[in-house]
Formats: structure tokens, sequence, C-alpha cells
């Protein structure tokens, strides 16, 4: 499986800090108990509750011993949803094979960390959080002077193609195919105005580093009903057709790279997302935007 950025962060949050054991389940027991680390005794008197393993954002692992003051420092990466391997080097004295790759693998269930030593399976439980720095938000990021002097995505573009129903698939389709369908379908006028309506809109990006959504007037408006719009504050332009309702976006390069501000609030797993996105466009030439629900094609 591939991991993507986000998998990547919460795997990295969920596993950096300390763990220690919290209870083992013995394979060969007729109920696989969770038998508490402390009472989980070895011949010599000995139980888990010593060891302590330390994650490190930088990917590193420092694995103690309290019992015998032994410490080892090894490496770690996230492999899987859930699933990590780390390195224990000489901490514990496993011979390479399936016992050694068992004991440097750990799997996520609920919320804690298990490793299985032979027939045992010991279940870490997270004691403390460790220090995981939070990446800058692009809208913290200042420009450089490249990325000030970059200009290519200013001008104004036409909906090349939005979400929409066609012959019973929903994806992006442009105009001709949306009308087709509606026309196959015997829709009415009002849902043809309304499925088309959306492909009368513009977006331009400004030189002073806005993003404006226009939207075609309704048929028949008179210069009187719009300059009233306007004066109300029901409208705050007015120019070829199309009006916007004000409130623009705004968009700047950063790292070379050009974003937008969607002022979307945004949470995942109850983290709060960044409500920046990139634009960059396609190989088909067309600009994804509004969270991919549809594609701008310069005039």
């Amino acid at each position: 499986m591939t991991l993507d950025e986000q998998d990547l962060r919460r795997g990295l949050k969920f596993i950096v800090g300390t763990w220690r054991p919290d209870y083992i389940v013995n394979a060969f027991s007729n109920d696989l108990a969770h038998i508490p680390a402390s009472e989980f005794k070895s011949d010599d008197g000995r139980d888990f509750t010593a060891l302590s393993f330390e994650f490190f954002e930088d990917h590193t692992v420092t694995m103690r011993d309290g019992a015998s003051g032994k410490e080892e420092r090894g490496e770690w990466e996230q492999t899987d949803l859930g699933e990590y391997h780390y390195t224990l080097g000489g901490f514990i004295d496993i011979p390479e094979g399936d016992f050694r790759k068992g004991a440097e693998t750990l799997s996520r269930q609920g919320d804690n960390l298990v490793f299985s030593i032979g027939f045992l399976a010991v279940a870490l439980k997270k004691t403390a959080d460790g220090v995981v720095t939070e990446a800058p938000d692009i809208g913290d990021l200042e420009p450089s002077e490249a990325d000030a002097a970059m200009t290519d995505i200013v001008g104004v573009y036409e909906i090349a193609q939005a979400m929409a129903t066609v012959g019973g698939d929903f994806g992006l389709f442009d105009r001709a195919a949306v009308a087709a369908d509606l026309e196959k379908r015997g829709a009415d006028e009002d849902e043809k105005n309304e499925a088309l309506g959306v492909f009368g809109g513009r977006v331009e990006f400004t030189a002073d580093h806005r993003v404006v959504e226009w939207m075609k007037a309704p048929a028949g408006i008179s210069e009187d009903e719009i300059k009233a719009a306007i004066e109300e504050g029901e409208i705050a332009d007015y120019k070829d057709g199309l009006f916007t309702t004000g409130g623009s976006k705004e968009w700047k390069a950063v790292g070379g790279k050009y974003y937008y501000n969607s002022g979307e609030h945004r949470e995942l797993f109850g983290e709060e997302q960044s409500p920046w996105d990139e634009l960059a466009f396609g190989e088909d030439g067309l600009l994804p935007f509004a969270d991919g629900m549809m594609k701008l094609r310069r005039l």
C-alpha cells in the first residue's frame, strides 16, 4: 500500500512518544487472556515493566531496560497503515529470522502497539507524548522574491468542466456532455438552467492576488436593478453580464508553486487542515479548482 503524506503524518503523531509494556498474551494459553505486564514473570523473577521505547520524530527510537541499565538506539519507519518496523540492534538477543522479524514489527491495535517474541504478544501503551513539529501552513509562509514575481496564473478563466451526473455517472463533464444528457432525459427548462448555469461563470485571478468568482446574471435583468443590487450590497460588482457577490479569496506563490485560500474550514480525524489548495495545471491544460469540483480553462 502506498502511504500518502497525511497517512505518514498521522502515523508519526501516533507513535512519537514513550511506550511501555501494558499486557502480555500467551499464544499457547486456552483463553488468550491479557496478562498485566507486571504479572508476567521470567524464570529469574523479572517482568516486562522495566522496558520502555521512546520514538522520536527524526525516526530514531531509544529502547531502555531499567532493570539492567541497558540502552540501545535504533531507527523506525512506518510500513503500512497501523504498522511500523524498528531495529532492535542488540537490545534483545534474538537471531535473524521470523522471531526477530516479529519482534521488530509493531502493529497498531486500538491504542496499543503490539510486537511478538516467539509465542508471546507484547502490547505497549503510550505513557507520554513526544514532540512533533507542526509544519508551517501555506498561509503563514512569506513568498520569496522569485515567488513574488510569479504572475502566470493571472487572468480570466471559464468553467471547462464541472461535476455533474451524465448517463448515470457522476464526475467531471464539459457543457456539451451535460447538455446532451439533459436533452436525452427530456429535462425541463428549469433543470437545464440550473445544471448548465455553472458553465456561464468565470474565475479571475487578479494581479493584486485576489481570486474573484463571477456568476452569470439572470436573463432580462435591467441596469437599474443591477445598480440597486450594488447599492444595497447584494452584489459587489457587475460587468459583461456577470456579477460577483464579493468576498474574494487570496492567491499566492510559495516555493515556486501557486496556491489559493479556499476559505473552507476543514478537519481530518479531529485535526484542523489547511484551507490553502495548490493551483496546478493538469496534462490536459486545465486547472482543477474548488476542491476538484471543476476545471478551468484560461480565456
